[in-house]
């Protein structure tokens, strides 16, 4: 008698694993280049997020505050960024891109285009956009889901 939960057990192993996978080749792509993967997921946030505070930029890359400051930080002194003071918070900074950013972000386009190209060969239109909805429909489920008792607990 084979297990009612195995199905989506193994779809979400798959999940795992696929998602690891395409870290991993994108890491492998952008390995040539010096930068890290912690790099690379700052500056793309802070380009699709121009003007984000620390802790925005923190909460989108799931890092404490503490962490993405020491990481803008570093990519501030390497001239890829720059924070300009808040305009209706003195305690916070906005951080920006800098002009010396463009070629990195166009040279992860194009990393991204080809390893995209690569992974999803074979795949039509229709079937992206049907995986795309289920994977949207996942996401929501996940997010739908009511906190286990122990988090209920610690939550003020």
């Amino acid at each position: 008698m084979s297990d009612p939960v195995s199905l989506p057990r193994s779809i979400g192993t798959k999940l795992s694993v696929v998602a690891r996978q395409l870290r991993h080749r994108f890491d492998e792509r952008l390995g040539k280049t010096g930068g890290t993967r912690a790099k690379w997921m700052l500056i793309g946030t802070v380009a699709a997020n121009p003007g984000a505070t620390q802790r925005m930029i923190a909460t989108r890359l799931e890092v404490t505050d503490v962490t993405a400051g020491r990481l803008i930080d570093r990519i501030v002194a390497e001239g890829l960024l720059e924070r300009r003071e808040h305009p209706q918070d003195r305690r916070a900074y906005c951080v920006y891109l800098t002009g010396a950013a463009q070629p990195l972000l166009d040279m992860l386009a194009r990393t991204a285009r080809t390893l995209e190209s690569e992974v999803f060969a074979g795949f039509s239109d229709g079937e992206l956009e049907l995986l795309g909805q289920m994977l949207d429909r996942l996401a929501r489920n996940i997010g739908s889901i009511d906190a286990t008792p122990r988090e209920r607990e610690t939550k003020p």
